[in-house]
């Protein structure tokens, strides 16, 4: 990442309305709407791509690079892909930092400000008059929490959230109605207790969740440690209701989940296994293709708690930054605003990507060019709202620990009731116990 060179004037004239996305109204086109003609003299520039999310370079390809190659023919675009002596911190070692990097949003604190490489992109969506009102506030809005609120350090293009897919030949083969969109969790625990039964010798799960998911971006808006006083807040009434709400699940006698705590077994079990009736799982699209080809499946919306209601979980944004140390910051963003226009986030929807939109357009076009989508019910994706964020606050440090260390404990004290039968009381106890010790490690640091 490099310094950025002089844009001429007229360049620049003409890249302002291109990269101004509020001006082409709600119909899923930006200003520009393809047809202004890009200057041919602009002087080469090559843009470093890298991310912490493994996409192979045939993917990255086909889904950025050819696209940022066709919009910007100046543009030479390359791409280091995730892997040993590769990561983040490994290119910054070896004076090769990339100029735009993509993460998970919770990921800022460790990869991008620990590594001194953040980047207030204020000045040049003011320059380019990019519209941040396009995006889904609560997405663009999520990195506060870590920068104190102050300055814009990413734009987010994909917003995740969950959904609940269900196995249609399990509820035949059952004889049960399958479920609805704005089912609340009492009555998906109860759908699931009627589902979890053996028959012919298979053992059939009714219901799999990606609980530390869950738990992260729960739809209260709860964290694992206080910004104000500086200490863990796990052990509190509202903590126990979500720890009391996904443990039941487990302990229907025969929906107990594998005893391991890696993710993967039951992020990957209702697709892997076609045992399991219902699963609550984040809409990554790279999780809809685990599902083989001829499985009878369809999605309604996430479960919802009676006093939230069509409230889901708090978005998780895949977010884009500018590195603080590239060379061509202003070209960086002129595909930067691109890859967040509603010209591209329409194609991105069609394909099947849920996009951080306020165009309702948009929203309605989700998965329409999409094999793995036809034919479901793709209103599901949308049919909740977003929570909102946590409000900014704490130090950059302090806020640090959640994800490096805070949300581990959450996701582990709920095993530890899981699969070793311990009292939500004494988990959340002991959980606050092991978040005030990593917040007193960092005092001594």
């Amino acid at each position: 990442m490099k310094m950025s060179k002089v844009v001429p004037f007229l360049a620049l004239s003409m890249l302002l309305s291109a990269c101004s996305s509020g001006q082409g109204g709600n119909d899923g086109k930006t200003a520009d709407s393809g047809k202004a003609k890009e200057p041919q003299n602009r002087e080469p520039v090559e843009l470093v791509f890298s991310s912490e999310l493994g996409k192979t370079p045939e993917d990255f390809e086909k889904e950025i690079g050819d696209p940022i190659r066709k919009k910007f023919p100046w543009i030479t675009v390359k791409y280091i892909e995730r892997g040993k002596g590769s990561n983040l911190e490994d290119l910054v070692t070896a004076g090769t930092t990339p100029d735009i990097f993509w993460y998970v949003y919770n990921r800022f604190p460790n990869l991008i400000q620990g590594l001194g490489l953040e980047y207030d992109m204020s000045d040049l969506i003011k320059k380019y008059n990019y519209d941040t009102n396009r995006l889904d506030p609560a997405s663009l809005k999520a990195l506060d929490q870590y920068t104190g609120g102050k300055g814009v350090y990413g734009l987010p293009f994909v917003a995740s959230t969950s959904v609940m897919y269900y196995n249609k030949d399990v509820f035949d083969k059952f004889g049960m109605p399958y479920p609805k969109d704005g089912m609340t969790w009492d009555e998906v625990y109860e759908l699931a207790k009627k589902m979890t039964r053996e028959i012919d010798g298979t053992k059939y799960r009714g219901l799999s969740t990606f609980h530390g998911y869950l738990l992260r971006e729960n739809p209260y808006g709860l964290r694992p440690l206080d910004p104000v006083t500086g200490k863990a807040s796990l052990n509190t009434e509202e903590w126990k209701k979500l720890y009391q709400n996904l443990a039941r699940i487990y302990q229907i006698p025969g929906n107990n989940r594998p005893n391991s705590r890696a993710t993967n077994p039951e992020l990957q079990a209702f697709a892997k296994e076609q045992t399991i009736a219902m699963a609550v799982i984040n809409n990554d699209l790279n999780h809809v293709k685990l599902i083989p080809e001829g499985m009878n499946w369809d999605v309604v919306s996430m479960p919802t708690f009676a006093d939230k209601p069509k409230v889901a979980d708090q978005p998780s944004p895949w977010m884009y930054s500018i590195m603080k140390t590239s060379q061509h910051k202003e070209a960086a963003f002129e595909v930067l605003a691109y890859l967040t226009s509603d010209e591209f986030f329409m194609s991105e929807s069609k394909r099947g990507v849920r996009t951080p939109t306020t165009n309702d357009q948009i929203k309605k076009a989700f998965g329409s060019d999409s094999p793995l989508m036809g034919g479901k019910n793709v209103g599901a994706y949308y049919y909740n709202q977003s929570a909102p964020t946590p409000a900014s606050g704490g130090s950059p440090e302090l806020m640090s620990l959640i994800p490096t260390g805070a949300d581990a404990v959450v996701n582990n004290k709920l095993l530890d009731v899981i699969l070793e039968g311990k009292d939500i009381n004494t988990a959340l106890r002991e959980g606050d116990e092991e978040i005030n010790k990593l917040i007193e490690g960092l005092k001594k640091k």
